[in-house]
């Protein structure tokens, strides 16, 4: 509350009335460092995506999605109305009806979304941001040594990645283009880094001209090997804080640069054009040895995740916290683990509710009597990445819980199992998953599935099923759920590979999790007889791996 009362004061020194404070940093991914974690400072919000708004005189809001309304309602700090955040919009152009002022940190906002802004309200650019002014205590910036992700796991060298992105550049008669995402400069420049907890990544910036030379903006420290391997590939190292100059310098030609980009990037190139994120779509199509990657890596985590849920069942006197523990550990006596590839979800009874909840000591949890324990994890492997939920029954389930599980595991079937033509809207294929749920007037709020990177972030291009047109290679989450607040969450997850079927005009889905699904939730009575056929077949395809 103080940090909000010491942020409020400074108002009228830039003429505002209400500042927004968002989950992302100025990279704006997913993922934050503590350096970074502006939101969760000033509003105590650990999740991924929120938006606080702050205002001089009304009541201060905090905007999200249904992932986290649970979460927010019970992790805020002081008084906020909390809003779906897909009703940001209205709000702001209710609020500056009468010219109130918006102040924003163009930094942490890309361009679409200032854009949008712009349209609906009175924005005010402050570039240095305010809650940085009142952070007493700021975690300092640490910088993560820069490593190789060789060919035997990235399966693509870095000239061929580049001439695919510098055709595109030259298709669209630009002289250059700004990589502003992290993931897609790690990925075109087969790197890797530890800036983040649990995405293998450096938090930098690129240019790729349309020569095919790059200028890295990086104050990661670089070994030998490294610096080697740049100069041969004609990679130029500069400090980061000199990105800001090296645009100004830009500003005369043809730059492109993703809508998604900073809004404070076109700020300084005024004549930018904006063009699709290049290496994201790229990324998202698998190649042969990441394909390969991703079934080894899953063949690891079968292993680990099938030996909790047994670790889980044999053991007695358990918390939320030793199964979140347990996981990592199991999953470390794998090799070419790296590090979980999110914190480990682990939620028994009402904590299963809250989409994604982590443990802390203060919600702990013993897992013990009947309740239902919801564990979503993965694992960040050298040659692939991981994300699985399990729901698994603690003591003896109620009617209810097996009835709500078998209509979640039905939809997963039926998605799993769908052949779709190529170019089948993503919205299609989301509906078969809800199909069973919707009957019944239930549904759940987050997406049906999202892209997977290989050894780069566990959300990635499509973000959502739903909106996405699938191509062969995609490594994509299928995740239905039902979740009944303050009692039990209900969610199966499996990652998929999209492939061509036999009619090469159609494409199915590969499974490539493999961890059996709890039977003592299923109501074989309302399964068909095609999906009892599937649940005993993969349950004992899992059996054998494990």
């Amino acid at each position: 509350m103080k940090a909000i009362n010491e942020l409020k004061k400074i108002f009228p020194d830039f003429g505002i009335d209400f500042y927004l404070v968002p989950s992302q940093d100025e990279f704006l991914g997913e993922y934050t460092t503590e350096h970074s974690n502006r939101i969760k400072y000033i509003t105590g919000f650990s999740g991924s995506n929120g938006m606080a708004v702050f205002s001089a005189t009304d009541q201060d809001c905090f905007f999200t999605d249904g992932r986290y309304l649970i979460q927010a309602r019970s992790e805020l700090l002081g008084d906020f109305e909390i809003i779906d955040i897909s009703n940001l919009s209205d709000w702001i152009i209710a609020k500056c009806k009468d010219g109130k002022k918006i102040g924003i940190d163009p930094n942490l906002h890309s361009i679409l979304e200032t854009e949008n802004l712009l349209k609906k309200g009175l924005l005010v650019f402050i570039e240095q941001n305010l809650v940085d002014l009142v952070w007493i205590d700021r975690p300092s910036r640490e910088y993560s040594h820069i490593f190789l992700h060789p060919l035997d796991y990235s399966g693509q060298d870095i000239k061929d990645k580049k001439e695919s992105v510098v055709e595109r550049i030259k298709q669209n008669g630009l002289d250059a283009i700004i990589i502003s995402d992290p993931h897609s400069l790690c990925w075109l420049l087969n790197i890797r880094g530890r800036d983040l907890e649990n995405t293998p990544i450096i938090l930098s910036r690129a240019i790729l001209y349309r020569e095919g030379l790059i200028d890295l903006f990086s104050s990661n420290p670089l070994d030998s090997k490294v610096q080697e391997y740049f100069s041969a590939n004609n990679i130029r190292v500069f400090k980061e804080e000199e990105f800001d100059s090296s645009l100004q310098r830009l500003s005369n030609q043809k730059i492109g640069i993703n809508p998604k980009s900073p809004y404070s990037i076109k700020l300084k190139l005024q004549n930018a054009i904006l063009v699709d994120e290049y290496c994201e779509q790229l990324r998202a199509i698998k190649n042969y040895t990441e394909i390969k990657g991703a079934i080894s890596a899953h063949l690891k985590d079968g292993r680990a995740v099938s030996g909790l849920i047994e670790w889980i069942r044999t053991t007695q006197n358990l918390t939320e916290l030793d199964v979140s523990a347990k996981a990592q550990a199991l999953r470390s006596e794998e090799k070419n683990f790296v590090c979980p590839s999110f914190p480990t979800i682990a939620g028994f009874k009402g904590n299963g509710a809250i989409i994604h909840y982590r443990p802390a000591e203060s919600t702990n949890l013993e897992i013990k009597k009947d309740g239902i324990l919801l564990i979503d994890s993965g694992g960040q492997y050298l040659e692939g990445t991981t994300d699985i939920t399990r729901t698994i029954a603690i003591g003896t389930p109620t009617e209810e819980q097996i009835h709500n599980f078998t209509l979640v595991l039905k939809g997963a079937i039926r998605l799993m199992t769908a052949k779709f033509k190529h170019g089948t809207s993503g919205a299609e294929l989301d509906a078969l998953a809800r199909q069973d749920l919707l009957q019944e007037g239930k549904n759940y709020v987050h997406g049906t599935g999202h892209g997977v990177g290989s050894f780069l972030s566990v959300h990635e291009y499509p973000r959502s099923i739903a909106s996405a047109i699938l191509e062969p290679g995609m490594i994509v989450s299928v995740e239905p759920g039902f979740y009944k607040e303050g009692e039990y969450g209900i969610r199966i997850e499996n990652l998929v590979l999209v492939e061509r079927a036999q009619d090469p005009e159609m494409l199915e889905f590969r499974l490539l999790t493999l961890v059996p699904i709890d039977e003592r939730l299923v109501d074989f009575s309302i399964l068909t007889e095609e999906e009892r056929a599937w649940l005993e077949r993969y349950n004992r395809s899992c059996q054998k791996v494990c």
